[in-house]
């Protein structure tokens, strides 16, 4: 059975959200993923999507400052804390069943021998566990942080992983995310990039482009099967970015592209790949 198809709504388009949702609905997507912030307007984005039979799939958590959460008793790490318990609310009030979380932020770090104190992330769990509400921990950098997440909650049922596939493809680590926690994957963030490029392999946030899935290097014959190993997905989610971090001219490759130019290749390529995925071994 082919898997449905869904997109990560964020602010990258010369109109509002609400005009965003038309335009996917229109290229076959049936699910969106807003990213959090206190001036999403979620009363209006729910009733927006609910109008055209779109499922709000996740929200994505606030993510800057996160590290802070390792650190509880520095400066403006509650600030961040009450950032992640309002998204939780939020789902709970909109009845959208995952918030997808980063558990670090950071590409140059230095993972703390000392042991970690997990103060806020365990007020968390026990929060979204009390709201009815799964949590995807997200792989980024600081894999060391996610492996400690992943087992300090694996016997909690709604404590689970999404899959980045650019993620995985430009940020150096030695983990193979989807044979460690594909048996414990509740979303996916599918997009492509041309990998880790500097000579010296120093990674940087310019590696991360969110292209359209085959604008890239990413092999998707090859992590396709393995996505199709990890627990199944009814719905495939893809986070996708008309521009990045990066300013380079060469990596701006969707400037002349309008929101409905962008959407409709968009619908194209998750549709291709969800196609893939229900067929792969």
């Amino acid at each position: 059975m082919i898997p449905r198809i869904g997109f990560s709504l964020q602010k990258q388009y010369d109109r509002p959200l609400t005009q965003i949702i038309p335009l996917l609905e229109e290229n076959g997507f049936s699910a969106v993923s807003p990213v959090w912030s206190p001036e999403l307007d979620l009363p209006l984005l729910s009733s927006c999507a609910k109008k055209h039979s779109i499922e709000l799939q996740s929200l994505h958590a606030p993510h800057r400052g996160i590290a802070l959460l390792w650190e509880p008793d520095s400066d403006g790490a509650a600030a961040v804390y009450e950032g992640i318990i309002h998204s939780i609310d939020d789902c709970a009030r909109f009845e959208i069943p995952i918030l997808v979380m980063h558990g670090w932020s950071g590409l140059y770090y230095t993972f703390p021998e000392a042991p970690l104190d997990f103060r806020f992330f365990d007020e968390i769990v026990r929060h979204s566990e009390e709201m009815k509400i799964s949590i995807a921990f997200e792989n980024l950098e600081g894999e060391e942080y996610l492996a400690a997440l992943m087992e300090r909650y694996h016997s909690r049922k709604n404590i689970g992983y999404c899959w980045d596939s650019g993620h995985d493809h430009c940020y150096p680590h030695k983990t193979d995310f989807l044979k460690a926690y594909g048996d414990r994957l509740i979303m996916t963030h599918l997009n492509d990039n041309l990998g880790l490029r500097r000579a010296d392999g120093i990674p940087t946030g310019d590696d991360d482009l969110h292209f359209l899935p085959y604008d890239g290097k990413i092999d998707w014959n090859s992590s396709i099967a393995k996505l199709k190993r990890a627990a199944k997905q009814d719905i495939l989610n893809f986070e996708l970015k008309t521009a990045s971090h990066s300013t380079a001219p060469h990596d701006l490759i969707y400037s002349a592209l309008s929101a409905e130019d962008f959407i409709a290749e968009a619908g194209v390529r998750a549709r291709k790949l969800a196609e893939k995925y229900a067929s792969a071994i």
